[in-house]
């Protein structure tokens, strides 16, 4: 037992060192593949930091543009802050324009309504005239029949035609206001051309209907141009219906409107 125990221990160094060679090897190799410069590895080398050279002309000139940028920023800004305080300043002047027209139309009704008025107690005193008048007549048919003296008959034809006299007066009295009227309310629902003369007249035709509903108007003469024309044609549109006259017996069809707006109270 003993001797093949010796004969078997070179072999068991021989495979010893065999297995230390095997690792030194090993050991070499990875020492060569190893990422320490100094082995002599393969490992990527660092790359080294490579300064740059700041140019403080370049940077100042980037500083200006971007100052220069921000500049035109606020201004934009600026600008546009600007455009709505004044969009905002015109609206609000509008919105006074428009109280202010508004205040005048109410006024304008209301003298309208006032003439209106006047022109209703004028038309119960033509009434009244009226039946005066028919009493008159018939108490001159009354003498005729009963084949009064002649010095009676004249006498109540003379009186007969006196009141006629005055009933076609006031008749001509009323009509004339209630034009007025009408040519008042026309003149306040005309918007005023900036090229319109300040000596503008013109003669309007302006057909009605029962109720006040304008149904025509055309110009018979006039001293402005065609958009001046129009914009009369316009006003007298707008104003219907129309005032109704004081005494239904007053009502015209058709009839002739004087548009004399410098002519016309308050102008």
């Amino acid at each position: 037992m003993q001797a093949r125990s010796q004969r078997l221990l070179p072999w068991v160094y021989s495979v010893l060192l065999h297995a230390a060679f095997l690792v030194l090897m090993i050991l070499s190799f990875h020492w060569t593949n190893s990422t320490l410069p100094s082995l002599g590895g393969s490992a990527q080398v660092a790359q080294p930091v490579q300064a740059t050279v700041v140019d403080q002309k370049l940077i100042n000139q980037q500083m200006a543009l971007l100052q220069a940028q921000e500049k035109q920023k606020q201004e934009a800004r600026q600008k546009l802050e600007q455009q709505a305080q004044a969009a905002k300043t015109e609206r609000e002047q509008e919105q006074q324009k428009l109280a202010q027209l508004q205040q005048q139309q109410a006024a304008a009704q209301q003298a309208l309504n006032t003439k209106l008025a006047e022109l209703q107690q004028q038309a119960q005193a033509e009434k009244a005239q009226q039946d005066k008048i028919a009493k008159l007549k018939a108490q001159a048919a009354a003498a005729a029949k009963k084949q009064q003296n002649a010095r009676r008959q004249a006498e109540l034809q003379r009186e007969i035609a006196v009141e006629q006299g005055a009933l076609n007066a006031r008749r001509a009295s009323l009509l004339q206001q209630w034009t007025a009227v009408v040519r008042q309310k026309v003149e306040s629902n005309w918007n005023q051309p900036a090229n319109a003369p300040a000596n503008l007249s013109c003669k309007v035709q302006v057909e009605q209907v029962p109720g006040g509903t304008v149904a025509n108007a055309q110009i018979i003469s006039c001293n402005g141009n065609e958009a001046i024309q129009q914009s009369v044609i316009t006003a007298v549109l707008r104003s219907s219906p129309l005032p109704p006259p004081p005494e239904p017996s007053l009502f015209q069809r058709v009839f002739v409107l004087n548009f004399t707006p410098q002519n016309s109270p308050g102008n």
